[in-house]
């Protein structure tokens, strides 16, 4: 049997079983593009729910299990853990540092090739427009201003999603000069809120992957975002692709020759990992929670082909499935019901209204979306994504 062109995320019955297989999900049950590198340790933010409120300001965690958890922050209020599984962050540059060369409990890392999700809230609206959900990942633990620093230590690729409503790429080598690269280019920044700014409270899910490829001569910068589970990723999450850029030395961080430091061409590309991630934002309050850092196995990813839940409930039956012989999509279910299919920003693609069941459009393009069915008697979701 022909593997089905699609991913079901959510409602699956017997019917579509063959085609499927549970996929792998992090310590919080949300599902892994890249699958875990053995013998690496995962750093996640359950600590942070253990029922002990406490605020960390220019500290480390004292039930952080790795010790890794630093405070290298400019002004800051101090990072506060509510115990129940969230931090908030405040002041006019909180900086919260994962920075694994600590080597306190366990044995370092270099977050080479990394795999990081979180779900960000951003409390507030007058933070300057490059703060938000502002991720490093290959940075120097003392590269960004600290006390003590060296400023060439920085060599941070981040990921943003900012205030202003646009996405994009970072690249830092000295700190602090920098620039970015988007979707449409380099020194472009893509509209990600359809032109608006970021939504305030409202969970945001980020997974920012990075890793070398060519023989670890490039290196490829992948970013996913959750607008729909509203922190809550019962499922896995709704990922949808924001874009992805690859550094292949045409990258340039700053206008001019590097002074000062072991490098001094602006377009070097890092190929190490540096040992440290770090969260930040700018003005604006933010939260975090489910956060997870992970060393990952670039190549095939976990998340093709993959469920991560099965209803085999025959009660109210809704089948979802790819028939060959016609070449199309198809929604069965018992009696009259109607369809909106939308992307994960909510625009609808398609919709109508079908009895027992419906032949969908192969005209739907390439790319995840949401089918919301109405029957008589409930309404239900399943989230497929379109790969061909």
């Amino acid at each position: 049997m022909k593997k089905a062109a699609f991913i079901l995320l959510l409602e699956l019955t017997t019917h579509s079983l063959r085609t499927v297989a549970q996929c792998t999900t992090d310590a919080f049950g949300i599902i892994q593009i890249y699958p875990t590198k053995p013998g690496t340790i995962e750093w996640t933010s359950s600590h942070w729910n253990n029922g002990i409120p406490r605020t960390i300001k220019y500290a480390v965690d004292p039930y952080d299990p790795t010790g890794w958890t630093e405070d290298h922050s400019g002004s800051t209020n101090g990072f506060k853990i509510d115990g129940n599984g969230t931090m908030n962050m405040s002041g006019g540059s909180p900086r919260f540092h994962i920075n694994s060369l600590i080597n306190k409990k366990v044995s370092a890392q270099q977050f080479l090739n990394t795999e990081f999700t979180a779900y960000y809230r951003r409390i507030g609206k007058t933070g300057p427009a490059y703060g938000g959900m502002v991720i490093g990942a290959r940075s120097g633990p003392l590269g960004h201003a600290s006390q003590g620093g060296n400023d060439c230590d920085a060599t941070t690729y981040y990921a943003r999603f900012r205030h202003d409503g646009k996405w994009d790429f970072e690249k830092e080598l000295k700190h602090p000069t920098s620039d970015y690269w988007s979707g449409s280019g380099f020194h472009k920044q893509d509209p990600l809120w359809q032109g608006l700014a970021m939504p305030e409270n409202k969970w945001i899910g980020m997974k920012y992957i990075v890793y070398n490829i060519e023989n670890n001569s490039k290196v490829k910068l992948e970013l996913y975002i959750d607008t729909l589970s509203d922190g809550n990723p019962v499922n896995g999450g709704y990922w949808e692709k924001v874009g992805e850029v690859a550094d292949e030395g045409n990258w340039p961080a700053a206008s001019s020759m590097i002074t000062g430091c072991e490098y001094s061409d602006p377009k070097t590309i890092i190929l190490e990992g540096h040992g440290t991630f770090f969260l930040r934002t700018d003005g604006d309050q933010a939260e975090y929670k489910l956060v997870s850092i992970r060393e990952i196995i670039p190549g095939e990813k976990s998340f093709d082909g993959c469920v991560t839940s099965i209803n085999t409930t025959t009660r109210n039956e809704i089948k979802f499935y790819f028939d060959y012989s016609i070449n199309g999509h198809i929604i069965e279910t018992p009696g009259f019901f109607s369809y909106k299919i939308h992307d994960t920003m909510g625009n609808i693609i398609l919709s109508g209204k079908c009895e027992n069941s419906c032949l969908l459009s192969n005209d739907v393009p390439s790319g995840l979306y949401i089918i919301t069915l109405q029957t008589s008697s409930e309404l239900k979701q399943l989230k497929f994504n379109k790969y061909h």
